[in-house]
């Protein structure tokens, strides 16, 4: 990866749901949602991982080395935690963006995105996996697009705001939306990971 620098930006502010926990210190066997993140993010720049439903009690689980950030402005969507995170990488560095909620990502899938992206035309700003014909997560952008989002009001509207440049890669499985925000869907994808990595 000698021509780009891309920077995970892990999304781990959101609120609980009605899980009664944060959802990056879920239990997914031996280890938390955080750190199945930061694994699957090796071999990219060290992850930025932006914190904000109590941010005092996860950042105690961000290990040494990765950087963080508090976004006081959580609340108001995931926009405003994209941004925080987007204000640690260097102007022109390519981003991943990472749901923290997301326990069935791989990093086989982390590093097939990112050679994805480093073969792309120039023209294609975005590589995202789908399944099917739905797109999922996590989504890779040429470091351009900071300015748009920063005047956007979603980050779903620049993603789609022009299909012609975005790269799609194809998966096998659904595990590229498989999420959890409460206690039904957390039973749900920890049975599939433990099955998956049994």
């Amino acid at each position: 990866m000698t021509r780009f620098r891309i920077f995970p930006i892990i999304l781990a502010a959101g609120g609980a749901g009605n899980l009664g926990f944060a959802k990056p210190l879920a239990r997914f066997g031996e280890k938390t949602a955080l750190e199945v993140a930061i694994e699957n993010c090796t071999g990219l720049e060290p992850p930025i991982v932006v914190l904000g439903y109590r941010a005092s009690l996860v950042r105690k689980i961000v290990p040494r080395g990765v950087r963080f950030v508090v976004n006081k402005k959580w609340r108001r969507g995931q926009l405003t935690s994209l941004l925080a995170g987007l204000s640690r990488v260097p102007r022109g560095g390519a981003f991943l963006l990472y749901p923290v909620d997301q326990p069935l990502l791989t990093r086989k899938l982390v590093s097939r995105l990112a050679r994805e992206f480093l073969a792309r035309s120039p023209q294609k700003k975005i590589v995202m996996p789908r399944y099917g014909r739905r797109a999922g997560h996590p989504i890779l952008c040429d470091g351009d697009l900071r300015d748009e989002l920063r005047a956007a009001e979603t980050a779903r509207e620049v993603v789609y705001r022009d299909e012609s440049r975005i790269r799609y890669v194809s998966v096998r499985d659904n595990s590229i939306w498989r999420d959890f925000d409460t206690v039904a869907s957390y039973r749900r994808c920890l049975r599939l990971y433990l099955h998956r990595n049994s």
